[in-house]
């Protein structure tokens, strides 16, 4: 069995009506108190205060009241604390909860009952700021428990809906309202007092309260219970919905109901038509359910599913819109960091371009003039396509800049960064990349190329290849091993290097010198502006990354 969505939901709204220790009789019980109810309740029994709630609605600091009105037999009695004198001729000590004030009553006394005060030399109760110090301390304590509550609700309807980025705090609590309204709607329509969800886990093993209404809190932190031999909620993922109109109705409750009820609704939650859980609806008494009842659990559970599958899909989209802002912040960065064409240098011109399909670029160029006054010119692409090659083609450039600041030669500088791709990298970081250095006076150059750039140099009376494109990517082995070629750039002549994206069947390498051919011919200035507008009609299936460096 398979599902689409985690058990995760843990909501809970509503009064209590059914102790989960009660027996299965059917007979009507006493709803059991909250454990924060309780306790207040426990506080002034034990204290002779009470809380006082309408300065708790104003925000007003923590005040006390004092428990009774009056002294009578029963705040007497109530504030014992010597329990021997009850058998005893010796007069017991009261406190008069309303001064704090030692009254004694007589045991043997007709009059018992009747406190006579003492004075105010003895008290021995707790007095009016004691007990506010402790309704302070206890209010806090209650107040973080509200608060860990509503946050266990809030998270646990995210994990329900596979919306730990849902859209935030906000939109997970509306989620655990509608799913907690449809609950009540349930109960409503069914003639039912309580409701729970229950989600199955991975391994389709188990079944885990994830939501309650009406039902005491403490149903949530059951332990999972499992699906083997849960008989009503295995009829229900079979039968879509089962009817129980007493659980104890024979000798042995067969039906392993999960809570202790007279009777029971159990209907399957599905999505994309495989259970995913039982929702089930019970009643105090013993009830006679019918097709409508059946009907409305139907359509409930069906809701439910709708609005779990609503929030995962909200949840996809959220994480979409972050991960295409994410995607855009790194394609801005990349276009901002890549220059534009210059004056390299007194009658040097330089221009790039990458087009991608995709939102970023595994490759970029760059060019400057050294400090020895020469030029230098570089392209790269990473091997990688993904995202991972826009890292590995950073490094690399990282340690392009690192190592132009003192001398070298463009086989050094690709041992270099070939060296610093080996020592960070965690995997295959392979990166192709073209390193030429010019002299601006001569046009006389050096060039070192690893991996799939090709380049050649061209003018009006045709082309001439320079590199080939067949070398072994940088970090291939542990020495880099580029391939050398020497030229001369002639005025008029154009270098053109260009990655495996240009070097495709509509602009091989014959196509882009004839292009180089026409663009001198007719004097242009950017040669490399002339073959983008002559590529622009080709379907663009892989990243083009190209340099040119005319001599003018």
């Amino acid at each position: 069995m398979t599902k689409t969505l985690p058990n995760y939901l843990k909501v809970h709204r509503g009064p209590d009506h059914q102790n989960a220790d009660a027996p299965r009789a059917g007979l009507p019980t006493c709803p059991p108190l909250d454990a924060v109810e309780q306790f207040w309740n426990d506080f002034s029994c034990a204290t002779g205060w009470r809380l006082d709630r309408r300065a708790q609605r104003r925000d007003e600091p923590v005040q006390v009241l004092p428990a009774v009105s009056d002294v009578d037999l029963g705040s007497v009695f109530d504030q014992v604390t010597d329990l021997d004198a009850l058998n005893g001729n010796a007069p017991e000590h009261r406190v008069d909860p309303t001064t704090g004030v030692e009254a004694f009553i007589d045991p043997a006394s007709p009059s018992l009952g009747r406190p006579h005060y003492a004075g105010p030399e003895i008290t021995i109760g707790l007095g009016k700021a004691d007990a506010t110090q402790l309704a302070e301390s206890a209010a806090r304590i209650t107040a973080e428990l509200e608060q860990t509550r509503e946050a266990l609700r809030a998270q646990s309807v995210e994990l329900a809906a596979r919306a730990a980025l849902i859209t935030g705090e906000g939109e997970a609590t509306r989620l655990a309202d509608r799913i907690q309204t449809l609950m009540s709607d349930a109960c409503q329509a069914t003639d039912c007092d309580a409701a729970i969800l229950y989600l199955l886990d991975d391994n389709t093993e188990y079944l885990q309260a994830r939501a309650a209404f009406g039902i005491s809190p403490q149903t949530l932190s059951k332990a999972p219970r499992p699906l083997r031999g849960s008989r009503g909620d295995l009829e229900a993922m079979v039968r879509d919905v089962v009817t129980i109109d007493d659980f104890a109705a024979g000798s042995i409750d067969t039906w392993n109901a999960p809570e202790s009820f007279a009777a029971g609704v159990c209907v399957v939650i599905k999505s994309a038509d495989v259970p995913i859980g039982t929702l089930w609806l019970f009643a105090n008494d013993t009830a006679e359910f019918g097709e409508r009842d059946s009907s409305a659990a139907r359509l409930v559970a069906a809701a439910i599913s709708l609005e779990l599958n609503s929030a995962s899909h909200r949840r996809d989209e959220t994480v979409t819109k972050k991960q295409n802002v994410a995607v855009r912040d790194l394609a801005t960065w990349q276009q901002e960091s890549m220059p534009v064409g210059a004056v390299l240098a007194d009658h040097w011109r330089v221009d790039g371009m990458i087009e991608s399909p995709a939102d970023w670029a595994t490759g970029w160029h760059t060019w400057d003039v050294l400090p020895d006054g020469s030029m230098m010119l570089a392209i790269a692409e990473a091997v990688d396509c993904s995202v991972t090659g826009v890292m590995h083609a950073t490094i690399a450039r990282a340690a392009l800049a690192a190592h132009t600041g003192y001398r070298h030669t463009p086989a050094q500088m690709l041992g270099r960064i070939s060296d610093t791709l080996w020592q960070t990298s965690t995997g295959e970081q392979l990166v192709s990349l073209l390193y030429a250095r010019i002299d601006s006076e001569t046009g006389e150059g050096e060039v070192a190329s690893a991996g799939s750039i090709t380049a050649m140099i061209g003018n009006r009376y045709g082309y001439r290849p320079l590199v080939d494109g067949c070398g072994e990517p940088l970090n291939s082995h542990i020495d880099a091993r580029p391939v050398m070629k020497t030229f001369r750039l002639l005025e008029g002549e154009t270098l053109l290097a260009y990655t495996r994206g240009m070097a495709s069947k509509e602009a091989d390498q014959r196509l882009l010198g004839n292009y180089i051919r026409t663009s001198m011919t007719n004097k242009d200035r950017n040669p490399l502006a002339t073959i983008r507008r002559q590529l622009a009609d080709q379907p663009l299936m892989s990243e083009r990354g190209a340099v040119s460096l005319l001599r003018h």
